[in-house]
């Protein structure tokens, strides 16, 4: 096991990833496995879990962009392990770092992001302005979700 920076040990640390016991709920619950043809392990929660706490070079693995952040790995935990927090942290870092391809500003609050790999699987769902609502930060295209759905 190669050991992590500490700015990548900070996340861990904060998400709870440390805790993690690999039960599996949050790949069960887990709305990738609809999203992707593709879906595996490593794309996973939980695979990007054991990858970096197993010191993997987590910032540069492609993974870390297929998470849509919907929290519901988090809120099955037993553990309270927060998947969301863990992968925005790495996300963060990785933008910082320069480790991360296609970066793009949200028009709406201006942070810089990458296109998420769930945009194909988005733009088919969406009626209206699918472009739009994908030049949006994950967090500003929650709020604009719950917005528009009366969630508060």
């Amino acid at each position: 096991m190669m050991k992590q920076p500490d700015e990548i040990l900070r996340i861990m640390q904060s998400s709870r990833a440390l805790c993690c016991v690999e039960c599996g709920r949050c790949v069960a619950v887990c709305p990738m496995n609809e999203m992707y043809g593709n879906f595996s392990i490593e794309m996973s929660p939980r695979g990007v879990i054991r990858k970096t706490v197993m010191g993997s070079a987590i910032l540069e693995d492609a993974c870390l962009w297929y998470c849509t952040e919907c929290n519901a790995g988090t809120e099955v935990c037993p553990e309270g392990v927060s998947c969301r927090d863990l992968i925005r942290g790495l996300r963060h870092l990785a933008i910082e770092q320069g480790a991360a391809g296609d970066l793009r500003a949200c028009r709406a609050c201006g942070e810089r992001f990458v296109v998420a790999r769930v945009a194909d699987y988005v733009s088919a769902r969406l009626t209206g302005e699918p472009q739009s609502f994908l030049e949006l930060c994950p967090a500003c295209r929650r709020r604009v979700y719950l917005l528009r759905n009366a969630y508060y």
